[in-house]
């Protein structure tokens, strides 16, 4: 291998050892003495230009005992006695004796060498007009930073054919709404850029053991092996970023919510996600690199992943498939899931991509007549949030139903569409302000030795009946929704749940009452949506 190279002088290879030429001053004559640098004589085989950041990697290679050994480093390593150091971690004889000799000859060699330049990137998916699949992309080379990136890297493998993945897994599940819309989510991730949607995030909940693990491998196994392909909620917020950042148009799937080790930790991780960027921060020279991704996060669990959350724009960022189960199949069904994902992955994903590269022009032609459908049946302001990207979602199953027309794929768009409607209707958390007031007035009907109607309460007060009206305390909302109270207040006044009242010319919803000659600040809620959530506190 070293006979490919030009090593350069003083330096040469003897014996796969690398030598460095000295010369010295012996009775007056200059001679040339051989002294060995290291055992290992590794060359520079190719250099690695990133394709989104002016970084360069380069590969080096070494043999040590018969064994070949290959690393791919950023060029700063190369140039620091400190950073090279780190290479003896690698199986490179590097050490404080030799390695500012490795720093010249590193230098001599790049310089006389044609080194073959290749680009690289350290994620996937879209990147500067380019789609970045591990497999198709041969022209650039795909860098994982850490194991964890390395596993992901990994499951894109291929096995079966499209046709083989569309007879046996998804025929398996086409009869079963719930489970086809977060399939066709994953095929929609990666045309997400099309559009410039932002990320959001597609959660499936239901009771245990009826088949939201198996769901996720389905959705897994349109890109790569599914059990690599998966992450879990028993992770971090730095973990979700830098994941993200990796897969960028593919899809972050995610098991089991009811996992995480701390439910607090799911909203940010929700906020975070959505707004396609990690953690701003900062470094002795400046701000470090921001990442960014654009993509759907698919996640499961047996409660809904908004219960997690109590803030109001959450609801607006998730696409929520509850009461989630595969209805009516016998116990061999979810085996069958199991084993068809084994047996069946990548291929379909691959041949997705390649299809639609060749017809986009044509079908985005369709998009906003989806757009336009969804928007008109939406019936509250987060359902109309959220009917732009469920547009998208359905809009992607007809873009499949034409792309494997030959290959009998049949996707239900009408199934699709009566979903959303479903979820519009049953679906309390797409309007939090509703729900809050209904677990708040749940409470007080709950505890009404709370509540000051004819007497005063000896301790707490939580509410008022007066005059055959009910009106919260202040003090008992304040503490129930927290950080949350002032919007949520808000929104009950502009919704009609409270009333409105003048304050020196601002919109209040409280007014002052007496009870008992002692006057007290109180919210009004209006006897119709009492009426409405059938609360009596008469």
């Amino acid at each position: 291998m070293k006979n490919e190279w030009n090593i350069p002088y003083p330096y040469f290879v003897k014996q796969n050892k690398l030598y460095r030429i000295e010369t010295k001053s012996v009775k007056g004559e200059i001679q040339e003495i051989e002294i060995k640098v290291s055992r290992n004589a590794p060359v520079i085989t190719r250099m690695y230009k990133h394709i989104e950041r002016n970084e360069i990697h380069y590969e080096v290679s070494w043999e040590n005992k018969g064994d070949s050994y290959t690393e791919t480093v950023a060029a700063g390593v190369l140039a620091s006695k400190r950073e090279l150091l780190k290479m003896a971690d690698m199986g490179l004889s590097c050490n404080d004796s030799n390695s500012k000799h490795f720093v010249e000859y590193f230098d001599l060699f790049i310089g006389q060498n044609e080194i073959p330049k290749v680009e690289m990137t350290d994620r996937l998916g879209q990147i500067k007009n380019k789609f970045i699949h591990p497999i198709t992309s041969e022209d650039i080379h795909v860098m994982a930073k850490d194991s964890g990136e390395s596993q992901l890297l990994e499951s894109f493998q291929t096995k079966g054919t499209a046709q083989s993945w569309i007879d046996n897994v998804f025929n398996l599940i086409k009869n079963h709404p719930k489970a086809v819309f977060p399939i066709v989510s994953s095929f929609a991730s990666a045309l997400l850029h099309e559009e410039e949607l932002k990320p959001i995030v597609i959660d499936v909940s239901g009771t245990s053991s009826t088949g939201k693990s198996g769901l996720l491998r389905l959705c897994a196994s349109v890109w790569g092996e599914p059990e690599k392909y998966i992450g879990t909620f028993n992770t971090t917020l730095v973990a979700i970023e830098r994941r993200s950042t990796f897969l960028n148009s593919f899809p972050q799937i995610l098991d089991d919510s009811n996992g995480a080790n701390d439910p607090k930790f799911i909203q940010p991780m929700i906020y975070q996600y959505v707004n396609t960027t990690g953690k701003q921060r900062g470094s002795l020279t400046g701000s470090q690199h921001t990442d960014s991704w654009t993509s759907l996060m698919i996640t499961s669990g047996e409660n809904e992943i908004t219960t997690y959350a109590n803030a109001q724009g959450v609801p607006a960022r998730v696409i929520s498939i509850s009461n989630f189960s595969f209805a009516n199949e016998g116990r061999e069904f979810l085996g069958n899931v199991y084993t068809s994902c084994k047996e069946n992955f990548g291929s379909i994903g691959i041949e997705f991509l390649r299809r639609w590269s060749e017809n986009r022009g044509q079908l985005l032609k369709e998009l906003p007549k989806y757009e336009k459908a969804f928007l008109e049946i939406s019936n509250n302001d987060i359902t109309k949030r959220l009917s732009r990207h469920y547009a998208f979602i359905v809009f992607t199953g007809k873009v499949l139903n034409e792309l494997f027309k030959d290959e009998q794929m049949e996707i239900d768009l009408a199934e699709l569409k009566n979903l959303f409607v479903e979820m519009a209707k049953s679906n309390k958390s797409l309007d939090l302000p509703l729900m809050e007031l209904q677990n708040a007035l749940e409470d007080i009907d709950a505890n009404r030795n709370k509540l000051y109607a004819d007497f005063e309460p000896s301790g707490t007060i939580d509410g008022f009946c007066h005059n055959g009206d009910f009106y919260f305390s202040p003090a008992y909302l304040k503490e129930r929704l927290g950080l949350n109270e002032k919007q949520i207040r808000y929104l009950w006044m502009k919704k009609g749940f409270t009333g409105i009242f003048n304050n020196r010319g601002i919109e209040v919803d409280y007014k002052v009452i007496k009870k008992n000659k002692r006057a007290f600040r109180a919210v009004l809620v209006n006897r119709e949506i009492l009426e409405k959530l059938d609360f009596d506190f008469s």
